[in-house]
């Protein structure tokens, strides 16, 4: 008799978590190698800028009588962190780099402490799941 393994994926705040993880990483490689790394750094807040409002925020927003608010102090610090990354190579580098390391970390922080908290009480595991399918799309078709 075969064995069944079950295969969780993981869901919509596992997803950004590691992406939080992954956009950290970057900010480091670009201290590390500058220019190189600045185009996958600018694409990778930007796609995640977009999962994030097509999916996460409206979740969020319908989640309690403080999803509202808290989803759009997340999206307009997710939209200062993409302005500030684009703005990078107008600053002096390492000025711009520890200006994007501060929006990140501002993001990350707000967005872990108020946001993921919301969605985990509030939206059922299967839809956490459904969600980060739908992200997935998002960013597919946004390239």
């Amino acid at each position: 008799m075969e064995a069944f393994q079950t295969i969780v994926s993981p869901d919509i705040v596992d997803v950004l978590r590691a992406e939080h993880l992954r956009i950290r990483q970057l900010c480091d490689d670009v201290r590390d190698q500058k220019r190189g790394a600045l185009a996958a750094l600018r694409h990778a807040v930007h796609l995640h800028q977009l999962g994030e409002s097509a999916v996460a925020h409206p979740a969020v927003r319908n989640s309690g009588p403080a999803g509202d608010a808290i989803a759009r102090a997340c999206q307009a610090q997710g939209a200062e962190l993409e302005r500030t990354v684009t703005e990078l190579e107008r600053r002096g580098f390492d000025d711009g780099l520890a200006a994007v390391n501060r929006a990140l970390l501002d993001h990350v922080t707000r967005q872990e402490r108020d946001e993921f908290p919301l969605l985990r009480r509030h939206v059922s595991t299967q839809r956490l799941h459904m969600m980060s399918g739908t992200m997935h799309d998002v960013r597919v078709m946004a390239g």
